[in-house]
């Protein structure tokens, strides 16, 4: 194992930092507080200890210094300093554990936070097993090594793939706003081009098209789409992923809403639902309940990013074991 340095025959113990402090004084936000924590916790480990394991130090300096790298619009899609920072903190503790001089008392911790992302099949998952606390030499310490690194590096995928999933909601948000504002803009400049009018009224209430017809149904629509963001709101658990998918889902739902109310009330301009909407209030009333109805859609959507999201939440053996 390699040695820090000695001086006069006495060991060198690493450098003591405050890296929390250091967090603090550069910038703070909810991902960079977790990052800390580990980073001072890391730090105890090697106080407590003659030694220093072979890349923990450079990992922990490459987590803290992208924790004080300037945030971008690039690198918030990208999410570049949020994962390499829990990506170089994983690789130096899954190295910290292993090392350890009291690893026969974190063995069953391990064990926990192993199986909880790797397949009990898994090769590597059967050798950690294996392992007895009596027989705890370089081999079995390289199993441990190994298979915390792949239970890190499956939650870091984890972690990747809310990313992404919040990138294409994020585009897909901003292909709906596009959509229904060349709708309104259209629909200014050309009244006629998406007439919503039924038995002689239309939506602002006069007997020919205006260009506030199209914008007034998306409002709607859009305001029954944010009913359904309330209900999302209910049902979404608290999470501490560092990525958040909810408001993105909001603006999907409210903008969907609007684009499904046009649509909808120029289907029934067809004359279809005739006698459902029989006046300017009812048509009102239903571009508002159309808007709501993208939930049946969302929904599914809503399902998918709970799984998504819920692959990546923090297990309850991810300790600092």
């Amino acid at each position: 194992m390699h040695k820090a340095g000695t001086t006069g025959g006495e060991p060198v113990r690493p450098a003591t930092r405050n890296w929390s402090d250091e967090i603090g004084r550069s910038r703070l936000s909810a991902w960079r507080v977790g990052v800390g924590e580990r980073l001072q916790w890391l730090q105890a480990e090697l106080d407590g200890r003659d030694d220093e394991p072979p890349g923990v130090l450079p990992a922990m300096t490459i987590a803290h210094e992208s924790t004080k790298a300037d945030s971008n619009l690039a690198t918030w899609y990208s999410g570049t300093h949020i994962e390499r920072s829990w990506r170089a903190l994983h690789l130096a503790e899954a190295r910290m554990i292993a090392s350890s001089r009291d690893l026969v008392g974190r063995l069953p911790a391990v064990r926990e936070r192993v199986l909880e992302d790797l397949d009990p099949k898994d090769q590597r998952v059967r050798a950690l097993l294996a392992i007895r606390p009596t027989n705890l030499g370089e081999v079995e310490r390289a199993v441990v090594a190994e298979a915390l690194r792949a239970a890190y590096a499956t939650s870091d995928n984890s972690h990747s793939a809310v990313r992404s999933l919040r990138n294409r909601l994020v585009l897909f948000g901003i292909l709906m706003l596009c959509l229904n504002l060349v709708l309104g803009v259209l629909s200014s400049v050309f009244p006629t081009l998406l007439p919503l009018c039924i038995k002689g009224f239309c939506a602002t209430g006069g007997t020919e098209p205006t260009g506030g017809d199209v914008w007034l149904v998306q409002l709607l629509g859009a305001l029954g789409g944010a009913v359904a963001v309330v209900i999302l709101l209910l049902r979404t658990r608290p999470s501490v992923v560092a990525y958040t998918l909810t408001p993105y889902q909001a603006i999907i739902k409210i903008m969907l809403g609007a684009v499904l109310a046009v649509a909808g009330v120029l289907i029934m301009a067809t004359g279809l639902l005739q006698d459902v909407i029989s006046n300017r209030p009812s048509m009102l009333v239903a571009a508002l309940i159309l808007g709501y109805a993208q939930q049946v859609g969302t929904r599914f959507l809503d399902s998918y990013a709970d799984n998504v999201v819920g692959k990546a939440q923090p297990k309850a053996g991810e300790t600092n074991t």
